[in-house]
């Protein structure tokens, strides 16, 4: 197998997301190992992979970029048939198919992400399912996309669907979401502390530290998770 293990789970050389923050947070759920799950915007498929080792075999993921799916089923062909592409804005699912939908470092990444929430996201969730996300906080993600890129524009061409917590709080209640949590979650991960040592130097880990003990209103990234209702 290619890539390497960080505390037992499986990762590629040039993961986008951070996988170990992911799983540890989905766990929490305790999400029964017969659930449908769809993780959008899965990358290589390495997040379903380690579910799929773990008893979750009806498990799917699919991913605007087609090298990534073909690099996934090269990865882990025991899930090949699972990983899919997708066009923007038109997962290939019917309606009401999951009980689970994750999103993990893709909120931020889509144009007009209230559409996309509320016609695709909520379309193929089942009434009662459960969406589960990650993105990062836009108050800390400006700041440190133009220090990191020397940019004070290029943010905007691959984030450009930052939120606050108080605003995806409200979009998803909006959208027609209930039971919306938006949390803190493990940003001290070897992923971020590698990230951050590569972009800003030693100090970068130790900056990592010290945002780990802010609020939720300056934490880097937020983690959360909602119902879909029954109605709008």
């Amino acid at each position: 197998m290619k890539g390497g293990r960080e505390n037992k789970i499986i990762i590629q050389d040039g993961e986008l997301g951070n996988i170990q923050s992911s799983l540890d947070y989905f766990l929490k759920f305790n999400i029964p190992k017969d659930a449908k799950i769809l993780d959008v915007g899965c990358n290589y498929g390495s997040l379903i992979f380690n579910l799929h080792s773990l008893g979750y075999k009806n498990i799917f993921g699919v991913e605007i970029n087609k090298n990534a799916i073909e690099k996934g089923k090269t990865f882990y062909p025991e899930i090949s048939n699972n990983l899919n592409t997708y066009e923007a804005g038109n997962i290939p699912f019917e309606n009401n198919t999951f009980d689970v939908i994750l999103m993990f470092d893709v909120i931020e990444h889509i144009p007009n992400v209230d559409n996309f929430l509320k016609n695709e996201v909520r379309r193929i969730l089942r009434t009662g399912g459960t969406f589960i996300f990650q993105t990062p906080n836009k108050l800390i993600n400006i700041p440190w996309e133009i220090i990191s890129g020397r940019s004070l524009v290029k943010w905007r061409t691959y984030h450009c669907s930052l939120q606050t917590p108080s605003s995806l709080k409200k979009c998803l209640i909006k959208l027609g979401f209930s039971g919306v949590t938006i949390e803190k979650g493990n940003i001290l991960t070897q992923h971020n502390k590698d990230k951050v040592r590569k972009k800003i130097g030693l100090l970068g880990p130790l900056a990592l530290y010290f945002l780990s003990e802010m609020p939720l209103a300056v934490y880097p990234n937020m983690w959360g998770s909602c119902k879909k209702q029954s109605r709008l």
